[in-house]
């Protein structure tokens, strides 16, 4: 084979390396679906099954593992109440509540912990889910 064969080979193989690197870079690694389960501990027995969540656990308290994972990608929104920390990202949700003497991480869809936590954030992450599933509409007879 000629040089210019594998000059060519050579660079078809470099922009194979580069679209791969790029769409791990892009596919969530830097965010929460990429950190939680690479800095915490998986707990199946502690998943939602009504919210279909990922839940891990920490022997830290939950100030610790909220500070941890917003100082890697800061939240859209964050609430703070007495049963726990409140993260909403883009298309993802992390609740960091207490358990026994360190924390339990879960990790879902930001619609669906909106629902299933609708009475610790109605109103607080300022939207009633990004599809408007509560707004009924304003005008007489709207909305029914």
């Amino acid at each position: 084979m000629g040089r210019g064969i594998w000059i060519a080979l050579a660079s078809v193989g470099a922009v194979v390396a580069l679209l791969i690197a790029v769409i791990a870079v892009f596919s969530g690694g830097s965010g929460p679906r990429g950190y939680v389960p690479a800095h915490y501990q998986r707990a199946p027995a502690l998943d939602i099954a009504d919210a279909r969540d990922e839940a891990y656990t920490s022997p830290k308290p939950v100030p610790v593992v909220a500070r941890e994972i917003t100082s890697r990608r800061k939240p859209q929104s964050q609430h703070t109440d007495s049963s726990g920390v409140y993260l909403r990202y883009s298309d993802d949700a992390v609740i960091v509540q207490p358990h026994g003497a360190g924390s339990v991480i879960h990790l879902m869809d930001a619609d669906r912990a909106y629902r299933h936590y609708h009475s610790h954030l109605g109103g607080v992450w300022g939207w009633g889910g990004h599809r408007g599933e509560t707004f009924r509409g304003g005008g007489p007879g709207s909305g029914k």
